[in-house]
């Protein structure tokens, strides 16, 4: 019984489907139940045959599979069935179902869909290939090339190609601009990462990278954050159509910035920023710059040498290297350069003239309104003084400076702009400028000199009045230390004090909004400088000051004819007692005299800071006035009287604040006699002893006449 059931289990098994014998392959039939079918080793029994083929639409197709591919692919494990499915048996049908990735690779089938290939129909063979499919970076520009291959040849010859030729793995390829490889979007899409709104960002990803900029040494390791800065990168921030990264550095012809052939060369610039701006580019490839440029002058401004690459900032603003109050410094980059100027022969000292200039000090001391070097050379289109068509030919000069001052005529081109005061450029200024410099030397030496002399002298008095030497006092000398009641006589009257106290707070608040001017840097200024808006304050309060200062003046001239007046403008009168006074002091002050010269009311001291104070009261008052209203003053002189004013007005201001500090400030406030002050400018009076000692004369005449 028992081998009777062995017996029929070994016939069943025999007949059982899943161990049927092995046949030819012609003859292979997949059993029922068998969802894989044949083997791969079953498929290439034919496929391996290099010459094997089929006619399909009137060509031949090759059904040659080579097995060494087929194993090396990232389907290497997988069977043939498991792509080409529906084969039960082999032979199989003519017509097979076609391949369907999409039945494993569900999410990537799904994402492709959305893409810009898969709306076009383009299949997954047409990139990934059919046996040799690899990853996605191991297969480089190949699947990209079989449609675009302009682009890829562009790619290839780029930094970025050159890169991954040389096996830097990090290189960008297709996918890491594009998107990933199912992802990639048309431009158009504003999810694309080629996107125009999101091309800077795609760029970011690898050159915000600080590691990776370091590692592989990218020159600009900040450009990314530099552009996010610029008015493009602001614009397009704003979705505003402005340019970004493609648009400057090319898509995928993208060189270094060395290669001639590279869309930021230096010599190529121009027309790179002229895809955008067609007008300026235009312009400035006429210009000297532009000329230059094209001649080959490799020191010649292309436009990112005044705008900026990558940190571009709009001209408004004042952060902007092109702004109102930066564009000079800008110039003065290649023009304040010995070694430029020198090669190409362009005149020196240009920078330091018009910094010196009123618009160059205005300027630095906050002026967003006076001329820098563009408001007269122009921005784009500088050309030389000798080409009619440049702004700064000699007949275009009066429509030049017409922009800022109205009605210019000819007289503003009756002098040199960039006024060097040298004896060969411009001989009136030079001599006018030494005149005064050795004025201002003999004066306040002078000054300080005499006054030294004086101080010296009542040092001595001191000292032995404080037991340093003998105590006795001579006639001459004046005793401060006097006790007992005093009898106090006018000095200034009411009306001469006011006169005064105009004058005086007018001077000073003229010498300090003056020289903040001409040296808006020093500390003592900065402060009130940063306190201007648009530089008008300082200029308003200066005026103002000076408007008090004339109407002071104008009082006194008012205040001449009185009785009072006649009677100190006669005793201001200069006479030849007051030259052997000055003598007999100075022999006084060396010793050679026992005792000092007898003053009448005014000395000579007093006598020649008066009239030294009419006269420069006047000649400020002038140069002033051709200075503040420049426009109207050019309409009948020539502008190097417009230059020898201000010359003039500068030194005068040096003269008159030295005097005063030197002089005026030792009389009435340094002097042992009446320091730390007289208080005559404020009480009008003197005390009896002291008009005994320092106007003798006038003491004793108003003794005589009962005064006292």
């Amino acid at each position: 019984m028992l081998l009777t059931l062995i017996g029929v289990a070994i016939i069943l098994s025999v007949a059982s489907p899943g161990v049927a014998a092995p046949a030819s392959p012609a003859a292979v039939t997949a059993p029922a139940g068998q969802t894989k079918g044949p083997s791969s080793e079953d498929c290439l029994g034919c496929h391996a045959d290099k010459d094997l083929k089929k006619e399909a639409g009137g060509k031949s197709v090759s059904l040659f599979a080579d097995d060494a591919v087929l194993k090396t692919s990232v389907h290497g494990k997988l069977q043939c069935t498991a792509c080409h499915t529906g084969i039960a048996e082999i032979p199989h049908a003519e017509q097979l179902a076609p391949v369907q990735c999409q039945k494993c690779h569900v999410k990537e089938a799904g994402v492709l869909a959305e893409s810009v290939h898969g709306a076009s129909g383009i299949d997954c063979q047409s990139c990934h290939g059919t046996h040799e499919v690899a990853p996605a970076r191991a297969m480089g520009t190949a699947p990209c090339q079989a449609c675009h291959d302009e682009t890829v040849k562009l790619y290839l010859g780029s930094v970025h190609g050159r890169a991954l030729a040389s096996g830097v793995k990090e290189a960008a390829l297709c996918f890491d601009c594009h998107g990933g490889a199912h992802q990639v979007r048309a431009q158009a899409d504003p999810d694309s990462p080629t996107n125009r709104n999101r091309m800077a960002e795609t760029c970011g990803r690898c050159h915000a990278d600080r590691a990776l900029v370091e590692r592989w040494q990218i020159p600009i390791p900040q450009a990314y954050q530099l552009y996010q800065r610029s008015v493009h990168g602001r614009a397009v921030a704003a979705g505003k159509r402005a340019a970004t990264c493609n648009d400057c550095h090319s898509s995928h012809d993208l060189r270094r910035a060395n290669d001639p052939r590279s869309s930021v060369y230096r010599d190529n610039v121009p027309q790179t920023c002229g895809k955008c701006h067609a007008k300026e580019s235009k312009e400035y490839l006429g210009s000297i710059h532009g000329t230059a440029m094209r001649n080959g002058a490799s020191d010649a401004p292309v436009c990112t040498d005044c705008h900026g690459e990558h940190l571009i900032r709009a001209a408004r603003d004042p952060e902007s290297s092109v702004s109102l109050a930066r564009v000079s410094k800008t110039c003065a980059s290649c023009h304040d350069v010995a070694r430029i100027n020198e090669k190409y022969g362009i005149p020196g000292g240009r920078v330091e003239t018009y910094a010196d200039s009123f618009h160059g000090l205005a300027v630095r001391g906050g002026s967003t309104v006076a001329a820098n070097c563009a408001s007269c050379h122009g921005f784009h289109n500088i050309r030389p003084s000798s080409d009619p068509t440049s702004s700064i030919f000699k007949d275009n000069l009066p429509a030049t400076c017409g922009k800022c001052h109205p009605g210019a005529g000819e007289n503003f081109a009756k002098g040199k702009v960039h006024v060097a005061l040298t004896a060969r450029e411009e001989p009136l200024l030079y001599y006018v400028r030494n005149f005064y410099l050795l004025l201002i030397a003999v004066t306040i030496a002078g000054m300080g000199l005499h006054n030294g002399l004086d101080f010296f002298k009542k040092l001595r008095r001191e000292y032995r009045r404080r037991g340093g030497g003998a105590a006795t006092q001579s006639a001459g000398e004046f005793n401060s230390d006097a006790r007992g009641p005093q009898r106090w006589v006018l000095r200034m009257s009411l009306t001469e004090r006011w006169q005064h106290g105009m004058l005086a707070v007018s001077f000073i608040v003229l010498v300090y909004t003056g020289f903040a001017l001409k040296f808006p840097d020093t500390w003592l200024f900065t402060w009130f400088v940063a306190l201007e808006k648009g530089h008008a304050i300082r200029s308003w309060v200066h005026r103002g000051a000076a408007i008090v200062m004339v109407l002071a003046c104008l009082w006194h001239l008012a205040y001449l004819p009185t009785r009072r007046g006649r009677s100190l403008l006669l005793h201001m009168l200069p006479r030849f007692q007051d030259v052997i006074e000055t003598f007999q002091n100075l022999g006084y002050l060396l010793g050679l005299r026992a005792e000092p010269p007898r003053f009448d009311r005014f000395s000579y001291i007093e006598k020649a800071e008066y009239w030294a104070l009419i006269w420069g009261s006047v000649v400020m008052a002038a140069t002033g006035a051709v200075l503040w209203f420049e426009n109207f003053a050019l309409r009948f002189l020539a502008k190097w009287a417009l230059d020898v004013a201000t010359l003039v007005h500068y030194y005068e201001a040096w003269l008159a604040t030295l005097a005063i500090i030197v002089w005026h400030f030792y009389t009435v406030i340094f002097n042992p006699d009446v320091y730390p002050m007289n208080w005559t400018w404020l009480t009008g009076k003197v005390s009896e002893e002291m008009l005994r000692h320092e106007h003798p004369r006038e003491y004793e005449r108003l003794e005589e006449q009962g005064e006292l």
